[in-house]
């Protein structure tokens, strides 16, 4: 049995006050193949949005939710998913309370 994860900020799981202030997703994460025990990367990336770079590069500061537990946890999120915004990257509008649409998630090496 698999199941899907996905990459959040050790913070915003941590701390429910939190709400992720950055999303996006990255298509190639969800090309990697499953883990041993079924864990399987769905692409979505979740962020407060002011981490640092050191806090990004740090795998401690990351952990792998599964992704139906963040749906639930963040509504507006799940909105995201359920529409099928592969590879885009959101911003939170907290006048709005909705996520913008600020573009493609092309990442370079």
């Amino acid at each position: 049995m698999s199941y899907l994860i996905a990459f959040a900020s050790r913070r915003l799981v941590e701390d429910e006050s939190l709400l992720p202030g950055y999303v996006y997703h990255d298509p190639e994460d969800a090309t990697l193949p499953a883990a041993p025990d079924g864990r399987k990367a769905s692409g979505w990336n979740l962020l407060v949005g002011d981490e640092t770079d050191e806090q990004l590069a740090d795998a401690g500061e990351l952990l792998m939710p599964d992704l139906e537990w963040l749906v639930e946890r963040y509504p507006a999120f799940g909105k995201i998913v359920s529409a099928g915004s592969e590879g885009r990257q959101f911003e939170w509008d907290a006048d709005a309370g909705t996520y913008t649409d600020v573009g493609p998630s092309t990442f370079e090496d």
